[in-house]
């Protein structure tokens, strides 16, 4: 049995997986993404994996009640992966087991999973602190997808397909909803927090950030094309902690000048209050749409 999570951040998964048909809700994929997260390259059984509650807070960067834990095990046990490999060979796959007992959660991956997640030879590598700030509910399998082939830089997806992987409600289908709903999200979601920089292939005026393939005026697929991302919302605090300690960042409406202290907290020069944690989160994202504007990067 495995005592505690890890600090390992990197999951593993085969294309036939990231590619099989499933859908998880935010609070799932979390969950899920998490434990993956404690395979290790070299494992080559699944074992019982146990931690308490605070130990996976903490890797998720969320609060959890053991009501909503209880309710997220029980919907992620619920949900079915379907790999499809033709339509005479198909595999349905779930969760084993989840316990709770004296604040310490154990869980199990059904063997049947090991194919797709253990002694790998292709597989997309992912970093949770990436997956796990993403809004949109659709966001992270697209994302796994491009990353599977982000040493190529492009990817077509078929939107049908698209549809059935991702198990959408079926007010998605009309291709319009489909676009705003979920590609649009994904390009926004994708941009903001992960590895990866979806292009932009119109112009400045007018962004395109997805080519749509059409047939008798039909889109049938969409193209990304994408690269390595350097300037993701990490990496963006990480420069502002190491680089700008105490120096004004930006002036707001009232003429109060925000900084970053030596801490890394978020502050105001004149009264020096600190930014409590809610809003600090929501302000280091503000600063990061709109870097372009803060005082420290002006030349």
């Amino acid at each position: 049995m495995e005592n505690g999570l890890t600090d390992r951040h990197y999951l593993r998964q085969a294309p036939s997986l990231i590619n099989a048909n499933y859908s998880l809700n935010n609070s799932e994929s979390n969950l899920f993404y998490a434990l993956l997260t404690e395979i290790k390259k070299e494992d080559k059984d699944f074992k019982d994996y146990s931690f308490t509650k605070k130990q996976l807070e903490v890797k998720l960067g969320i609060e959890l009640n053991t009501t909503q834990l209880r309710t997220t095990a029980k919907s992620l046990m619920r949900k079915v992966f379907e790999v499809v490999r033709s339509e005479e060979d198909w595999e349905l796959m779930g969760f084993s087991n989840f316990s709770y007992k004296n604040g310490v959660v154990t869980c199990r991956f059904d063997k049947a999973l090991k194919p797709y997640l253990l002694d790998l030879k292709q597989y997309a590598l992912a970093d949770i602190r990436h997956l796990v700030q993403m809004k949109g509910e659709y966001s992270k399998r697209i994302y796994l997808m491009l990353k599977e082939y982000d040493k190529i830089g492009h990817r077509e997806l078929e939107i049908k397909k698209l549809m059935e992987q991702m198990e959408v409600p079926k007010s998605y289908y009309r291709y319009s909803q489909f676009k705003q709903k979920v590609l649009t999200q994904a390009v926004k979601d994708i941009n903001l927090y992960t590895d990866l920089e979806i292009q932009n292939i119109g112009t400045s005026e007018k962004p395109i950030y997805f080519k749509e393939n059409k047939f008798l005026r039909k889109v049938e697929s969409v193209t990304f094309e994408f690269k390595k991302n350097h300037t993701d919302i990490k990496t963006f605090i990480s420069w502002i902690r190491e680089l700008y300690i105490n120096v004004p960042l930006y002036k707001n409406a009232k003429g109060q000048n925000l900084q970053c202290s030596a801490k890394g907290l978020l502050y105001y020069a004149d009264t020096q209050a600190t930014l409590d944690k809610d809003t600090a989160q929501k302000t280091w994202r503000w600063l990061y749409e709109h870097r372009e504007k803060l005082i420290c990067f002006r030349p």
